[in-house]
């Protein structure tokens, strides 16, 4: 409308040609010329009446044209955006329903255009405020950073924690090695410490460390992470899924975490959380001391310290101990694995539902909320932590009886060679250590059919004959060998070292 106006202005007061006006208004000759009879057509005359804004002016210029909209039936654009978010509905298929129930229809590429039009209009947002220590929004960032091995191959790919508060932005971001539940809520304690409060809600993502089950009304978190919310005071709002409006300003964290820390350090190689994280924090200072640039001499940090700041809630006194949780029910083998490594659970509860809570020192164990077994945390993948007094007495007893002491004590009771014997079994550096046990535990047992005296005489007999096999020594108890005595084996004394009528080898040279 400023041109058109422009060139009724200069017709009218300069007269001046229409090629002159298309060089100074800076479009064509034909297009002034097209607003001169639009305007004589529309009876425009120059100066404009008084109270005419360029809404009427485009009004009068360009009047409206028969609508068709009369003539065809309009698309039900609403039900078609909901059929479109279903897998396999595409515009053509329900182009081609619309077309079939309507007579008068429009051709598919109105009937696109219509509906790009609607999705337009109605594609709004509403622009979100946020009172001072009112929110955190948490998500985590797309790109990872790999940590390397001495060896130069990759370890893990670390994962990249980011939240802003509400208010300021004030943003912070922290690398650990997993999303999983116990490295989320190490995460989460660094957040607290970095803000030195918290705010009145987090607003997560719906990643599954957090929320178990999503929903816009109700949705159900994950019990480490209702029992962190509890120790900070805070309540958890998850954000809808897939709705990242729910969670703009983490969204944009993280496009700036991502694009002025992570992307710069590419190149970089890290060996460690430590390293990395230490590497972090520089750029994360520069990223939140950034003035803003519709904001000048303002910034996420300045915003923090003056405003958001005081908003928060203190953090506790004592220090959140981050906890993972899981609950199953008691198999019959009485041990329940915590991170691939068993534990054992008092065998009286043997198909009823536990519960269990463990962090990096010590691994609980709970029935109806009361606590009915604890272990020091383990670290030996695939090695059972068992207490003795969680097994029944027959497992306990076995347990007892293959313990390599154990066996020594009752061979003890039985004689002199069968301690002999079986001290010699058990050191024995050629033999693997079950089997080792097994050849000691069978002669000890020959007690239940043999006295002891004849299996300790049978035991003499194999250290005679080197004989460390317990088919032998049961063989030679079968054959009553054991009531025969020993052959007396001849011992050549040896001279001794230094005496009047050894010469020496210095006799000789």
């Amino acid at each position: 409308m400023r041109k058109i106006k422009e060139v009724l202005r200069l017709k009218s007061e300069l007269n001046l040609s229409n090629e002159k006006i298309s060089y100074i208004v800076e479009v064509g000759e034909t297009t002034v010329r097209e607003y001169l009879i639009r305007a004589k057509n529309a009876k425009i005359t120059w100066p404009l009446p008084d109270g005419i804004c360029d809404k009427t002016l485009e009004e009068a210029l360009y009047p409206a044209v028969f609508d068709d909209h009369n003539q065809y039936e309009l698309p039900d654009f609403e039900g078609m955006h909901k059929e479109l978010s279903k897998k396999g509905i595409t515009r053509l298929l329900l182009w081609k329903e619309y077309k079939t129930a309507n007579p008068n229809h429009y051709c598919y590429s109105k009937y696109c255009r219509l509906y790009e039009e609607w999705l337009s209009s109605s594609d709004t947002w509403m622009m979100q405020t946020h009172k001072a220590g009112g929110e955190t929004f948490i998500d985590w960032a797309g790109l990872t950073m790999p940590i390397w091995k001495k060896d130069g191959s990759v370890d893990f790919e670390a994962q990249i924690f980011v939240s802003a508060l509400g208010f300021s932005s004030y943003t912070f971001c922290t690398a650990v090695r997993s999303q999983q539940t116990f490295e989320s809520a190490k995460a989460h304690k660094r957040m607290c410490e970095f803000y030195d409060g918290v705010t009145e809600y987090w607003i997560p993502d719906n990643y599954k460390a957090a929320v178990t089950k999503s929903d816009r009304y109700e949705p159900i978190c994950q019990k480490n992470y209702d029992a962190m919310a509890r120790h900070y005071h805070v309540a958890i709002v998850p954000a809808r899924v897939r709705s990242p409006q729910d969670k703009s300003k983490v969204e944009s964290a993280v496009y700036l975490v991502e694009t002025h820390i992570l992307a710069p350090l590419r190149n970089r190689q890290f060996f460690s959380l430590e390293e990395l994280n230490d590497a972090i924090k520089g750029p994360l200072e520069a990223l939140n001391k950034e003035p803003f640039q519709k904001m000048p001499g303002s910034s996420r940090y300045s915003l923090y310290l003056e405003v958001d700041k005081s908003a928060l809630t203190p953090l506790p006194k004592i220090p959140y101990e981050v906890f993972c949780y899981g609950s199953g029910i008691l198999n019959k083998g009485y041990h329940i694995f915590i991170e691939g490594i068993p534990y054992s659970v008092p065998f009286k509860f043997v198909g009823r539902i536990i519960e269990s809570r463990h962090n990096e020192r010590t691994v609980e164990f709970f029935y109806n909320g009361q606590q009915i077994a604890i272990h020091q945390r383990s670290f030996q993948a695939g090695i059972p932590v068992t207490d003795p007094n969680h097994q029944p007495i027959k497992h306990r007893l076995h347990v007892e009886s293959t313990n390599p002491e154990n066996i020594k004590e009752q061979a003890r009771k039985m004689g002199e060679s069968v301690l002999a014997w079986v001290v010699h079994v058990l050191e024995d550096p050629d033999v693997k250590e079950r089997q080792r046990i097994n050849r000691a535990l069978g002669v000890v047992r020959l007690a239940k059919t043999y006295a002891f005296v004849r299996i300790n005489a049978a035991c003499a007999r194999g250290l005679f004959y080197g004989n460390f096999h317990f088919k032998g020594i049961e063989d030679i108890l079968k054959r009553n060998l054991d009531a025969q005595p020993l052959p007396i084996r001849d011992t050549q004394k040896l001279l001794p070292q230094n005496h009047i009528n050894v010469r020496g080898p210095n006799y000789y040279l």
